[in-house]
């Protein structure tokens, strides 16, 4: 079974506009609503490849019951916890045909040690020998930096394993407790490394401190640039080929849900790293949240370009 945990999802409101001007009344063309948080985006992805899963959360609020039956209508299954403040939303206003956009994300209701008790005990109930853990995003207020070290340390006395995403201080306490797979973008990954991530090489060296905690697979992810993906014995660097961005929003959890449909089909990781790619760059095309269509990335397969990398 694989299980996805949101700790703060959200419900994304993206209007597009002709184009963005400051100072003025601004009409949007089109609004869309999306069930959003990165473990949401995943179970929608995972879905597209045929995978079921259970997601997990704190919502509150009518925006957590907009979420509750949206993601219930899509057949994603879920089991939430319900707090009192209201699940948050972010907003993205996009260019018709421009390239500007303004994403404004709030900071999620607060959570209580009452509220973090109730999910811990969720994960305890279901953790079992085998299954797959997506933990990912940021954590609402006053849930402390070391919840997901807790979370990761919890499930793996149970024998699962875990896919790990997550930035700041909550990355750095999760990574500790040596998730099976860590999917951090440039930036988050350059927090930890100390230096700026821009290219293929930059992303190598940054890939040994990760590989040096006891994380199993490292995928990197640099947008544009490509990913590299990383373990103990190998590197592969996969590049996606130009596309016409519409949302990138939600790209990266795509693309953790084709590496997760990889190693469940046991691909050897160049194949993991070309088909985590090309369902990126499906998503980024689309105006949906984490939103991509099969065949489209069956198109974009063969103009992923990719290579080994010497380790050494």
């Amino acid at each position: 079974m694989i299980y996805t945990l949101t700790p703060n999802p959200s419900i994304d409101r993206s209007l597009t506009l002709p184009e963005i001007r400051f100072n003025s009344v601004l009409r949007s063309q089109k609004i869309r609503l999306d069930w959003g948080g990165k473990g949401f985006n995943v179970s929608r992805s995972l879905q597209k490849f045929g995978i079921d899963s259970l997601a997990l959360a704190w919502v509150g609020g009518g925006s957590g019951k907009m979420l509750a039956d949206g993601l219930q209508a899509l057949g994603i299954q879920t089991d939430f916890v319900w707090v009192d403040d209201e699940t948050r939303t972010n907003t993205m206003i996009l260019e018709d045909e421009g390239d500007w956009h303004i994403k404004v994300n709030e900071p999620g209701p607060s959570i209580n040690q009452e509220d973090i008790d109730q999910l811990l005990l969720k994960v305890e109930g279901y953790a079992r020998k085998g299954d797959i853990w997506v933990l990912s995003g940021s954590l609402p207020p006053d849930v402390p930096d070391d919840f997901y070290g807790q979370l990761i340390n919890l499930i793996y006395t149970r024998g699962g394993q875990v896919y790990f995403d997550a930035s700041g201080q909550a990355l750095l306490d999760g990574c500790a407790a040596k998730p099976y797979l860590v999917k951090p973008n440039a930036n988050e990954a350059a927090q930890v490394v100390g230096f700026d991530i821009n290219d293929q090489e930059d992303a190598k060296r940054a890939a040994l401190p990760f590989l040096r905690m006891g994380i199993e697979v490292l995928a990197l992810t640099m947008g544009a640039a490509g990913l590299l993906l990383a373990n103990q014995k190998e590197m592969v660097y996969a590049k996606p080929p130009k596309v016409t961005v519409r949302n990138a929003v939600g790209s990266g959890d795509s693309l953790l849900a084709a590496l997760i449909y990889g190693h469940e089909h046991q691909m050897e990781m160049v194949e993991m790293a070309r088909l985590g790619v090309a369902t990126a760059t499906a998503s980024v095309e689309m105006d949906g949240v984490s939103e991509f269509e099969i065949d489209r990335v069956k198109q974009l397969l063969p103009q992923v370009t990719s290579k080994i990398i010497n380790v050494m």
